[in-house]
């Protein structure tokens, strides 16, 4: 706090000089807080142009408003770019430097395979060249409100690890007058996370890893199993659909409306401020007759893209940064503090070695729901282009199907149907000529 104190007092006493690296971020309330942190610490060393953080309203605008500054001439030298949009950077080579040509030109040491495979492989081009430098990382855990499962009957320290269980909490927490579950984001919870865990293809072309040419596929596999039973349980009353962003789903978990909520690692310090019960976490649910034991979860967040035209000088104190960050020491204390994962090797095992677990068990679950299993085709992930937009239409079908306006099958058919086209164009404009 004593650096986020004294770096507030540099701004106003000084203002932003033209030297300073703008970093473009969507973090807010404490996260953003932390990162600040850790920004005046790396300021306060010195011999380097200072990193001045600019915040936006939330991922997509960030990067939104970042690409279109950018080709302005007017942007940020650091954009963070959330997941779904890592494809379309990556295609826009003229945009940014690769993080490893940029470590390497500075003499910083740069490997990739100190990064947990399911992050390094997301963040990397087919050739296995890493392009941005992973940052917030997280995936999806169940948080419970445990005083409403006494209320309901049920065991407040054993967290539903099924669907099934889930459907079963459900019904003995309505008849205490909660609404079962809700989640957010709801193409993560209710389709990404799904085929994971669960080792289904997403789309051809190994989930778009393999390059342009990706065609969703969700619609032909056992996914429909799933929206059709959650779709019968926002009829029952069992499952509440709360938006597609986070903030009206913690709401209703924090005012105690919802007594189960789907959401990122990350959010477990931040619902603690808000709650006034006591939080379990379990892991995200599966269907036991579709895999007897889950494969891994996909990862979500956001990492730090290098944007080009900028000066020697901006470029090498960007390195220092990136170099301060990637320290085993910064990643350990981040992971610790904010929930979100540990996404190099080095800062798990630094975590671990220190008891950290011990006193936290909640913290490792997210750790270990991606590293359980080695990741497989359909398990990394999903890296399409122009995702921001099919993910909209995804879940343009997604909210029918939960109001009951289309069938799950007809949902999921007519998604899949809109965002291939997306992708279609998507390919057509990304070609080579």
């Amino acid at each position: 706090m004593k650096w986020l104190v004294a770096g507030i007092f540099f701004l106003f006493s000084y203002g932003v000089s033209a030297k300073d690296i703008e970093l473009w971020h969507a973090l807010d309330g404490f996260l953003e807080e932390k990162l600040s942190e850790l920004v005046e610490e790396f300021n306060a060393q010195g011999g380097h142009p200072r990193i001045q953080l600019v915040q936006k309203e939330n991922y997509k605008v960030v990067y939104e408003e970042g690409i279109a500054a950018h080709r302005q001439g007017r942007g940020p030298q650091i954009l963070q770019v959330y997941e779904v949009a890592t494809l379309s950077m990556m295609l826009d080579e003229k945009t940014y430097i690769p993080v490893g040509d940029l470590m390497q030109k500075y003499h910083y040491r740069f490997d990739p395979d100190v990064y947990i495979d399911v992050v390094r492989k997301f963040y990397s081009a087919p050739n296995g060249q890493m392009l941005s430098l992973p940052w917030n990382v997280s995936t999806g855990v169940l948080y419970y409100n445990k005083r409403a499962f006494v209320e309901a009957g049920l065991d407040p320290e054993s967290p539903p690890r099924t669907w099934p269980e889930v459907e079963r909490a459900a019904k003995a927490l309505k008849k205490q007058r909660y609404i079962g579950f809700t989640t957010a984001w709801p193409v993560a919870y209710h389709l990404e996370h799904v085929c994971c865990w669960h080792d289904l293809p997403y789309a051809t072309q190994q989930n778009g890893f393999l390059g342009l040419g990706a065609r969703l596929l969700f619609h032909q596999g056992e996914v429909k199993f799933h929206l059709k039973k959650v779709a019968e349980w926002s009829r029952k009353g069992l499952f509440s659909y709360s938006g597609r962003y986070a903030v009206e789903p913690e709401r209703r978990f924090a005012e105690g409306e919802c007594a189960i909520l789907l959401q990122g690692s990350n959010r477990l310090p931040i619902l603690k401020k808000q709650c006034d019960f006591e939080i379990g976490v379990g892991s995200t649910p599966y269907w036991p007759h579709l895999i007897d034991q889950p494969a891994n979860l996909n990862i979500g967040g956001a990492s730090f893209w290098v944007m080009k035209g900028f000066s020697e000088e901006e470029y090498r104190g960007i390195a220092a940064f990136f170099a301060f960050l990637s320290s085993p020491e910064v990643q350990a204390a981040w992971h610790q503090s904010t929930g979100y994962l540990p996404i190099t090797d080095a800062a798990y095992y630094l975590t671990k070695k220190k008891g950290f677990y011990e006193t936290h068990p909640a913290a490792e679950i997210a750790v270990l729901e991606v590293l359980r299993n080695s990741p497989t085709e359909h398990s990394f992930g999903m890296r399409l282009g122009n995702y921001v937009e099919v993910r909209e239409v995804i879940t343009d079908h997604l909210e029918k199907a939960f109001s009951g306006e289309e069938t799950a099958e007809e949902a999921l058919n007519r998604a899949a149907i809109e965002g291939n086209r997306l992708l279609e164009a998507f390919e057509k404009d990304h070609k080579p000529r």
